[in-house]
Formats: C-alpha cells, structure tokens, sequence
C-alpha cells in the first residue's frame, strides 16, 4: 500500500543536500511540506535499437562491348558503379564479439539522448567470460573520476575480474510528486512515460555489453554511490529477473516497499552505509523492508562515518554482488 510521502534531505557527493520528495522508506530528516503518494513504479523503458545499416549502392553495369566492323575496335567496358555508404548505427553493437582489453568511451544514444559510457575490460578477459558491473556516480561527480577518483572501482575490474561500465549522469531539474527538484544526475523516481531518461540507459548498456561473448549474462550488477544508489536500488527492484545483484552505499529504497513488492524476483542486495551519514534511517527501514520479504541481503552500518568520502570503500559490497548469480 502506498502512504503519503514527505519531504528528506539527500545528500550529494559533493557533500552538499538537497530537498527532495519521498515516501515512506525514504527517511525524512527535514520534513517541511506533506506530499501527495506516487503510483506504482513502472518498468523501465525500452533500449533504443541500433541503427540500421545501409545498403550497399549497385554496382554499375559494364558497358556493351562494340560490334565488330570491317575491322572495328571492340566497345569500351562500362566502369562500374559506387557502392553505397554503411548506415550510422544507433549505438556502438558489441552483440555477440568478444571485448578487446583496455579503457575506451563509447556513446549509447537511449532516450533520445546521446551518453557517454567509460567501459573498462580487465585483460583477464582473454581468459573467458566475466561479470559486468554497471557503476554509477554521485550527483556532481563524473563517471571518469568514480571510478578511479571517489572510488577504487577500475582498479577492482583488474585485480577481481569484470568488465566496468560507468555511464554519466545527466544532470536534471525534475517534478517529483508535484515538487520540482533541481540538480539530480539520476532519477529514481519518476517513470519512461513521465520523462525517465535514465532507465532506458541502462537497458541499453546491459543490453549492448550484456550480449558479448565476453560477459557471463548469469553475472550482471547494477552498483551505485549516494544518488547512484538510489537508481542502483530502483534499476535493481524494476529488473530483478535478469540482474543478479543490486548494491548501493550511502543510499536507500527512494520510493518505499512498493519496489519491493513488484519485484520479479528476490534480487539479492548489498546495502552500506555510515553511521553518520543522513540516510541512515533510510537505508535501516530498507533493510528491514528487504528481510522482511525474505531478499538476500548484505548489509554493513560503518562506524562514525559519513556521506562523504565513501563510507567503508566500495570492496566489501561490490565482493558481495560479484559473488551472486542470476539463476
């Protein structure tokens, strides 16, 4: 059953808040205004599909030899014609090749947007297929410096073994529940009808890597930090049949039990968070929520931590997700 929601503090990673709108298990340090309820949460939006590849042009014809006369020189051969141009595709296809080693940006157009994902491929990949971790970043922060910057991430993909994905966000000024909330580089809240940009991302992430011969598709995490964990968690409930774990640190449930409820599947879960951080509560009414429905769950409180840096570093629940499988 859906209640009437708040208003809470979430805290960026540049370590500043913002007021945003949330329900019940989105904890609410700051309750200033009392907000209408938000509907069931939809499924994420499709991918876009890839362009279509153009045809090659006619070749021309040759041309019609001479007719001998008395002593008449043969007709000259026709030049052939100019093949056609290969059509754009809509996003770079990896759809069954292997990944090649090696740090490289590639562009995913999803949404009617054009993103930009760093992807990292540890050379264990030669060795055979790996899990992919979809990384996302805090509002303020870039994919680039998540990974190698606020966290250890890409350092991680070499020494246990995956293939890294860190899309960047887009930052927004958003209406949730009516209220409109500025500066956010990922929204958890609102559905593809309503002008989701960022579940159809990461459908056409996990969908372009997820296909290569190089990825264990038994294998796929979704993983977040601060606003990134909210979309983790949100991204992780809509997709919980084919993901094999969801994880997120300094973040909570940002819509309440209703995700839980419309799970298909019992996804299992890595939760971290500070004991100082202001999320806390949040994340201690998810957690309860999850043991609740009987969700595997991973969960660490860090001792006189905050928000800012990453509460606990990111090892212990990104071990956690990498160790689940998708059945």
């Amino acid at each position: 059953m859906v209640r009437t929601t708040s208003l809470a503090a979430l805290v960026l990673a540049s370590g500043l808040a913002i007021t945003v709108a949330c329900s019940g298990a989105l904890g609410c340090s700051s309750d200033t205004t009392t907000l209408s309820p938000s509907g069931t949460s939809g499924t994420s939006g499709t991918s876009g599909t890839s362009g279509t590849d153009g045809d090659g042009g006619t070749s021309g014809t040759s041309g019609t030899s001479g007719t001998s006369g008395t002593s008449g020189t043969s007709g000259t051969s026709g030049t052939s014609g100019t093949s056609g141009t290969s059509g754009t595709s809509g996003t770079s296809g990896t759809s069954g090749t292997a990944l090649t080693a090696g740090k490289t940006t590639r562009m995913i157009t999803a949404a009617g947007k054009s993103r930009s994902v760093v992807v990292v491929v540890p050379a264990a990949v030669s060795a055979g297929k790996l899990p992919l971790v979809v990384a996302l970043h805090g509002n303020g922060d870039t994919a680039a410096n998540f990974i190698s910057g606020t966290t250890t991430l890409e350092s991680l993909a070499a020494s246990k073994g995956f293939v890294l994905a860190a899309p960047q966000g887009i930052t927004q000024d958003i209406s949730v529940f009516g209220q409109m909330v500025n500066g956010v580089d990922w929204d958890p809240y609102r559905n593809v009808a309503d002008g989701n940009i960022d579940l159809p991302l990461l459908d056409a992430i996990f969908a372009d890597l997820g296909a290569s011969s190089s990825v264990d598709a038994t294998k796929l995490v979704v993983f977040g930090y601060s606003q990134g964990g909210y979309m983790s968690f949100r991204y992780g409930m809509d997709k919980s049949a084919t993901l094999s774990c969801a994880g997120l640190i300094g973040a909570a449930d940002p819509l309440g039990p209703q995700l839980t409820a419309a799970a298909p599947r019992k996804i299992p879960v890595a939760l971290q968070i500070g004991t100082n951080d202001g999320a806390l509560s949040q994340a201690q009414a998810t957690k309860a929520d999850l043991e609740g429905k009987g969700f595997p769950l991973d969960y660490h409180e860090i001792q006189g931590a905050g928000h800012v840096p990453v509460a606990g570093g990111v090892t212990v629940p990104l071990t956690y997700c990498l160790g689940q499988s998708k059945p």
